[in-house]
């Protein structure tokens, strides 16, 4: 398992300054957001400069809706999407990321309830617009991550384990997020619910997520809500655990921080856990 952080630029840094924090910060990878507009020299000069710290870029996030509605919109992700890929060759990143995404017509809307978003249409949608774009993308080793998300197409460990099968590919991968996944079942038994994820997904799991979840039962019908870091239900010991049993180094990566004291909370949060499963960071 290696401990990763989503980071972005601040004023005035570079992404050596960015490499450097990441290091101080205790994190072997980082996560970074794709740029259109980088040019191979930029691509080169981004990599040198996480060489140079020892860090890894660990992931390319390229956020697009994948199943829009939209003929036209559909058309620029799938583009997007596979210049991200090629640049991921570049980075010496195995890792490009996106969503299934919602049917809902509002191009800003891209995690809108949809009563589409559920159906077969749909369903083949997303599987042929995956095809699509690894047809379009020549094979550089990296791969096509799929994040879950609750309103979306991809929104159950049943979804996730569905996209694997119909995709059949090592070019597909699961960004897993449990936190996203989860049902007020499964979070009542956090442990018993992360041993199914993983017993279903296994080596799918391409990079993980460090959320959290909380389970409120203050009514008669419990709900789940995403809760801090540490803060919900979520049993890191097991989780950490089972991430390390994979067969591949799998990035743990903590989602954006506004601050560095942020970050070296998550840090100590999830090392802790970690210590308490015998495993060593």
């Amino acid at each position: 398992m290696k401990l990763s952080a989503a980071m972005r630029l601040r004023e005035g840094e570079t992404y050596g300054d960015l490499a450097h924090r990441s290091d101080a910060l205790g994190f072997r990878g980082v996560s970074i957001g794709f740029d259109h507009r980088w040019s191979e020299t930029d691509l080169i000069a981004i990599r040198k400069a996480f060489d140079e710290q020892g860090v890894q870029i660990v992931e390319l996030r390229c956020y697009c809706n994948f199943v829009t509605p939209r003929d036209d919109e559909a058309q620029r992700n799938l583009d997007r999407l596979a210049r991200a890929l090629e640049a991921g060759a570049l980075l010496n990143c195995d890792h490009a990321v996106t969503y299934a995404g919602s049917r809902h017509p509002d191009p800003d809307q891209p995690f809108a309830p949809h009563p589409d978003n559920g159906s077969d249409e749909t369903w083949e949608l997303l599987i042929h617009r995956v095809w699509t774009l690894l047809d379009q993308a020549d094979d550089l080793g990296v791969c096509l991550c799929f994040e879950p998300s609750p309103t979306t197409t991809l929104n159950s460990l049943d979804s996730l384990t569905e996209l694997m099968a119909d995709t059949a590919t090592f070019r597909v991968r699961i960004a897993l997020d449990p936190a996203a996944i989860f049902t007020p079942r499964a979070a009542s038994a956090p442990g018993h619910a992360l041993a199914e994820v993983f017993a279903a997904l296994a080596d799918t799991i391409a990079v993980a997520r460090a959320t959290d979840v909380a389970l409120i039962e203050a009514t008669d019908e419990p709900r789940i809500e995403p809760a801090p870091l540490g803060q919900g239900v979520l049993d890191y010991p097991t989780y950490v655990k089972l991430l390390d049993a994979l067969e591949l180094d799998t990035p743990l990566i903590v989602k954006y921080q506004g601050s560095d004291a942020a970050y070296r909370r998550a840090h100590d949060t999830i090392a802790a856990a970690a210590k308490k499963a015998g495993i060593g960071l």
